[in-house]
């Protein structure tokens, strides 16, 4: 019978050094009572934190704080649950692999709704974020499975990256987001256009990390035909 491979993790972001040195020890101070489990279920909670920040934006704009702090606590969840798992020697490969990466795409579905539905962007440019994220998350799995190398990052920019930028567009656009152009009907502000930018720049990527590995994988195929 064929051994099952396991995708190799690679990350390599500009945060990486870092929180390979802090994150390991921010596990080994946790109580012995949490557990995984409770940090993903508080990765959940954090999301629908930062989609209430965006949606009280409404009532006062510095309600954008509150979406800030869901970000860090989803942040501190998200990177601390494996890394528990690991340091605790309690690792659960399919199941945490499977919870986590469900768990990921609701979340990013859950802020990416909750940014397109507050003042900050348009409908269609916050659900571009969320596609354009997703796509890359997709990317990612297939790629784990023909490779055995599941990505964390692209060009130095992983999910702690992302949400840096997150948080620096969603906050400069609470307190100074001027229209920049009309069209369609609508007033496109700063936040907007760059919003888009950051949907198009994932969606992308995915399209000519597709492309390069179709021709790769291709070739490798054919290769095999030959030998």
């Amino acid at each position: 019978m064929e051994t099952e491979k396991r995708a190799e993790r690679v990350i390599e972001t500009l945060t990486g050094p870092w929180e390979k040195r802090v994150l390991p020890r921010m596990a080994r101070a946790l109580p012995p009572w949490v557990n995984s489990d409770h940090l993903t279920v508080l990765g959940i909670f954090a999301g629908f934190v930062i989609f209430a920040g965006f949606m009280l934006l409404r009532s006062s704009r510095w309600w954008i704080m509150l979406s800030n702090a869901g970000f860090v606590l989803h942040w501190w969840a998200d990177s601390l649950d494996g890394t528990l798992a690991r340091v605790r020697h309690r690792e659960r490969e399919k199941f945490g692999y499977f919870v986590d990466h469900v768990c990921d795409a609701f979340t990013v579905a859950l802020i990416s709704v909750g940014l397109a539905l507050s003042p900050l962007v348009h409908l269609g440019v916050g659900l571009s974020v969320a596609m354009g994220y997703l796509l890359m998350n997709v990317y990612a799995h297939i790629e784990a499975y023909v490779d055995h190398v599941f990505k964390i990052s692209y060009g130095r920019i992983g999910p702690t990256e992302l949400r840096v930028v997150y948080m620096a567009i969603t906050t400069a656009g609470a307190f100074w987001n001027p229209v920049l152009f009309r069209a369609f009907g609508y007033g496109f502000t700063t936040t907007d256009v760059l919003a888009f930018a950051a949907g198009a720049g994932l969606m992308t990527v995915f399209i000519v990390l597709s492309i390069r590995t179709a021709i790769r994988l291709d070739r490798q195929d054919r290769a095999n035909w030959t030998a």
